[in-house]
């Protein structure tokens, strides 16, 4: 989501950003895209492969992208407590933290749980009974399905949404960690970076075999995630306090970027010939936090050119609709095919007789819909209903 810019947030040139960050904008666009093209790639099979140039490692991998929007999350809404302790500035008010992730996540989720339950999953008698139905609609409201099989890798309403559920448990413990990190910052990090290791370990080593993608998803995986992002916002703003940019360290910040970019590529490698590959996620997650964490402070303070890749217009459009594109790619893409569109006939799906006609109409068709969607999804139902939600709190006194 695009944040509007007043004069307050934009920071003087020369100056590094502490409120809105701009580059995050297109860090956040870039890996929904990632993981876009990963549950397209699943369903199509069309392998990114052009003579030399081979980028199937890309979409092979999106799914270790998520952990990426995680530390966002933790790094993005950490800043102005960062600001607190750094500037001294007024705490965050927690009530208006609630109102502005209730604005910003529940309007599209909901509008998008109502269009896949009665326009799909009841109409096409995915659910044997009501029962049936309500143990997989139930933990999707209250924001808990990922922590039940039938709602997470069993569930007729989207493959995508355990990942919601776990930014809202987050959300909801998060003024409480904020306060915590505050008074005592490493003990909390700590705390929370022992609570996900532990919890990854014991994934890892005895429960993996068992509902091995109900393990993965588990909320206390991304503790330490999380720790790292609200660590990177504390050290970002400290060590930038009172500093302007200067080309050398543009040129210096720059090349750890690309570095952590190199880096990646080769821990996508390793995942690739580990065997189990959702089981590295597990193993790999506090680690592969800390190289992502390097990239986005790198990004941040690296050269002018490198910022406008991340920091532009497409970007920011990318990032306006990316939370809606997230909504409802994949469901988009398994019902495309679910329904043989585009239509395809025999018993074996054109992706798996290697039709390269039928993949690349059927990938043109995905992103098309899906843009569609999400374009409609963000600026029909998402921006009106949050600007009335949040015009009506500050009207009654109960948003800063």
């Amino acid at each position: 989501m695009i944040e509007i810019r007043s004069t307050e947030e934009v920071s003087a040139p020369g100056e590094y950003e502490t409120r809105h960050i701009g580059v995050l904008d297109g860090i956040r666009a870039v890996a929904i895209l990632i993981i876009v093209w990963f549950h397209f790639w699943q369903q199509s099979w069309l392998i990114p492969v052009a003579g030399p140039i081979n980028l199937d490692w890309l979409p092979r991998n999106g799914a270790i992208a998520v952990d990426l929007l995680v530390l966002l999350s933790g790094f993005c809404l950490f800043l102005p407590y960062a600001r607190s302790m750094v500037y001294e500035e007024e705490v965050p008010d927690t009530k208006s933290f609630y109102i502005r992730r209730a604005a910003r996540i529940m309007p599209s989720y909901y509008v998008y749980l109502f269009i896949v339950l009665f326009l799909f999953a009841l109409p096409l008698g995915e659910y044997a009974n009501i029962a049936d139905m309500l143990k997989d609609l139930v933990p999707h409201i209250v924001f808990l399905n990922n922590w039940f099989a039938v709602s997470n890798q069993g569930t007729h309403l989207g493959g995508v949404l355990w990942t919601v559920a776990v930014l809202v448990q987050y959300y909801a413990l998060f003024p409480l960690l904020a306060r915590a990190f505050q008074k005592k910052p490493m003990i909390t990090y700590w705390c929370m970076t022992g609570v996900g290791l532990l919890s990854c370990f014991l994934i890892g080593r005895n429960f993996y075999e068992i509902d091995q993608n109900l393990f993965l998803n588990n909320t206390l995986t991304f503790a330490g995630v999380y720790a790292n992002g609200m660590l990177g916002a504390w050290v970002y703003v400290a060590m930038t306090k009172d500093r302007e940019r200067n080309r050398a360290e543009g040129v210096f910040f720059t090349a750890v970027a690309l570095a952590c970019i190199w880096l990646y590529k080769i821990m996508c490698d390793h995942r690739m010939s580990y065997g189990l590959e959702t089981k590295w996620q597990v193993d790999y997650r506090y680690l592969l936090s800390l190289l992502f964490l390097t990239f986005i402070i790198s990004t941040i303070m690296s050269a002018r050119w490198f910022r406008a890749i991340w920091d532009n217009r497409v970007m920011r459009f990318l990032a306006a609709i990316s939370f809606n594109l997230y909504l409802c790619h994949q469901y988009v893409s398994v019902k495309l095919k679910d329904l043989r569109i585009p239509p395809w006939e025999g018993d074996v799906p054109p992706n798996q007789l290697g039709d390269k006609v039928w993949q690349w109409e059927y990938f043109a068709l995905c992103i098309l819909i899906s843009l569609v969607v999400a374009v409609a999804m963000t600026f029909l139902i998402e921006r009106p209903i949050a600007k009335f939600i949040l015009k009506r709190t500050s009207a009654n006194g109960e948003t800063s």
